[in-house]
C-alpha cells in the first residue's frame, strides 16, 4: 500500500505532457499555452485619457478657452497652448503639451471657456503607454491556462493563432452489475449509476474529451473487450468498482492479463484505499473504487493532477491552507483522512465544521461540501479546536 505522496510521484512521472499544435483565439480557450507570448506592442500604445473631460496643462490657470475636441480614435491632436483645453473623452490620445486630464463633473463651461472647479494635478486621469505593458516584455508565461481574459489580452497584442497543447481523452466504464441507468426504476439490490455522471462531469470541467462506455457489466471478457477499445481511443483509461480483492473483482486480474505494467493497488487514504493505477501502451490507466465518495476524492487526489500534468498546466495540486476544527470528526487510524467539510473564514481565520456523514457513499455529505482537511490517522478521533490542513473544492 502506497502512501499518497509516493503514489502521486509514480503517476506524475508517468503522465505525459501531451503535444502541442497551433490553435486559433478562440480555440485555445480552456487550453494550456505551449509557448511564452511576448507583447507586440506596448499597452496602452500611447498615452491616452482615462476620463471623459478635459486636457490641460496644469500650471494653467482655472479658466482656459476650449480650442479643440478629441475623440477616441483621433490621430495624434495639435499641440495645445498655455492657456488653452481641449475637450477630451475616454481612450482618446493625449495632446502634446497637456499633462493633466480634469474629469468633466469637475468642470464647468460656458460657451468657449471652461472652469476648473479643482486644482489639476500634473499626471493626473492619463494612461501613460506601456503603463500595462511595454513591447517585447513577457505578457503571458508557457503553462498558463487560457480564460477568457487571457484572450482579450492576446488579441489585444496581436495575435490570432497560438500554441497549446491537446486536452486529454478520457475513457471511463462503470462497472457492476447492481447498476441501473438513471431514468430506470429501482428494483431490490440495484442502485443508479452515479459514477459515470460524476466523473464526466469532474472532467470534462477540467477540458478534457470524455468517451464514456456506460454500464459495463462484471462479465471478464466484456471488461476485456472495452477496456482494449478504450486503451486504442484514449489517453486516460478510468474504471470504477471492481479494484478491491472480491470474487467479482476483475479489474486488476485482467490488467494482468493485458500485460498492463500495475503500479500499485492500493493508498492509505480514506476514503478510496482500493486504487489501481497502472500503463499500458503509453497510456495511463485507473482503478477506481465504486463508492461514490471515494470516486470523488481519488479522482480529484490522482486523476486531476494527471489531466493537468498532460495539458502542461503547473499548478499540479490545490494549495492547502490551516483551518480550525469547530467539531470532533471520527478518523480511520493508519491511513490519511480527507473528511468533508464546510470552510468559512472569521476574523482572518479558515474554520472547517463537518458537511456530514463521511462515509463513502455520502453524496449529500460532499454536495453540502466547498472543502476537505486532512488528517493524518495517527489518532481515532480529530478534537474539535485542532489545526487541520484544508483546501477548497468544487470551486
Amino acid at each position: 500500500m502506497k502512501l499518497i505522496e509516493e503514489a502521486l510521484k509514480i503517476i506524475l512521472e508517468e503522465a505525459p505532457e501531451l503535444e502541442a499544435a497551433e490553435a486559433g483565439l478562440l480555440q485555445s480557450l480552456g487550453k494550456v499555452l505551449a509557448e511564452d507570448i511576448y507583447a507586440r506592442d506596448s499597452l496602452p500604445p500611447f498615452d491616452k485619457s482615462a476620463m471623459d473631460g478635459y486636457a490641460v496643462r496644469h500650471a494653467d490657470g482655472q479658466r482656459l478657452k476650449v480650442t479643440g475636441v478629441v475623440k477616441a480614435g483621433d490621430e495624434l491632436p495639435e499641440v495645445l497652448k498655455p492657456g488653452e483645453a481641449f475637450k477630451i473623452m475616454t481612450g482618446a490620445p493625449i495632446p502634446p503639451g497637456a499633462d493633466s486630464v480634469v474629469k468633466k463633473e469637475d468642470t464647468a463651461q460656458d460657451g468657449e471657456f471652461v472652469s476648473i472647479l479643482k486644482p489639476a494635478k500634473a499626471g493626473q486621469n492619463i494612461l501613460k503607454a506601456g503603463e500595462e505593458i511595454r513591447e517585447g516584455d513577457l505578457a503571458l508565461p508557457k503553462g498558463k491556462t487560457v480564460r477568457p481574459a487571457e484572450i482579450g489580452l492576446m488579441a489585444s497584442l496581436g495575435y490570432s493563432r497560438v500554441r497549446v497543447h491537446r486536452n486529454p481523452r478520457l475513457a471511463l466504464l462503470v462497472t457492476g452489475d447492481e447498476l441501473v441507468d438513471v431514468e430506470e426504476k429501482l428494483e431490490p439490490g440495484k442502485i443508479r449509476n452515479c459514477n459515470e455522471y460524476t466523473i464526466s462531469a469532474m472532467a470534462s470541467d477540467m477540458g478534457a474529451e470524455v468517451i464514456s462506455y456506460g454500464i459495463v457489466r462484471d462479465d471478464p471478457a466484456e471488461i476485456m473487450r472495452k477496456m482494449k477499445e478504450a486503451f486504442s481511443k484514449a489517453d486516460i483509461v478510468v474504471s470504477t468498482g471492481g479494484a478491491s480483492v472480491g470474487d467479482y473483482d476483475y479489474i486488476g486480474r485482467i490488467l494482468s492479463e493485458l500485460g498492463a505494467d500495475i503500479k500499485f493497488s492500493a493508498v492509505a487514504v480514506k476514503p478510496g484505499k482500493p486504487v489501481i493505477f497502472a500503463t499500458y501502451a503509453g497510456k495511463l490507466f485507473f482503478g477506481l473504487p465504486g463508492n461514490p465518495l471515494s470516486v470523488i476524492n481519488t479522482f480529484e487526489e490522482f486523476i486531476s493532477p494527471a489531466i493537468k500534468k498532460m495539458m502542461g498546466r503547473q499548478d499540479l495540486r490545490e494549495k492547502t491552507f490551516p483551518v480550525v476544527l469547530e467539531n470532533d470528526i471520527k478518523i480511520s487510524t493508519g491511513r490519511t483522512n480527507y473528511a468533508y467539510v464546510f470552510i468559512e473564514k472569521k476574523d482572518g481565520v479558515y474554520f472547517a465544521s463537518s458537511a456530514g456523514p463521511q462515509s463513502s457513499n455520502a453524496l449529500m455529505t460532499i454536495s453540502r461540501a466547498n472543502g476537505i482537511v486532512m488528517l493524518d490517522g495517527s489518532l481515532p478521533v480529530a478534537k474539535a479546536g485542532e489545526i487541520a490542513d484544508g483546501k477548497f473544492i468544487f470551486r
